[in-house]
């Protein structure tokens, strides 16, 4: 879970998004072939793909665009 803070300055909101985790739980296929490989499997993985974040920073830049005579 990504939380925001009230005293977050934009810079660190965005690199919780950024660096933002979830818990994942491995399929059985997975842990099998991390067995036999003698990896460990993956338990977190990143919560906002490159795709996500592309988005969200185009609705951002959007929003400024729109919004920027009316300060």
């Amino acid at each position: 879970m990504i939380q925001i803070d009230d005293n977050d300055t934009p810079i660190e909101a965005a690199q919780k998004i950024i660096n933002g985790i979830k818990p994942y739980e491995p399929m059985d296929f997975e842990k099998s072939i991390c067995k036999a490989l003698s990896k460990d499997p993956k338990t977190e993985v990143d919560m906002f793909s490159v795709g996500d974040i592309e988005e969200l920073a185009n609705y951002l830049l959007v929003y400024v665009n729109s919004h920027k005579n009316g300060d």
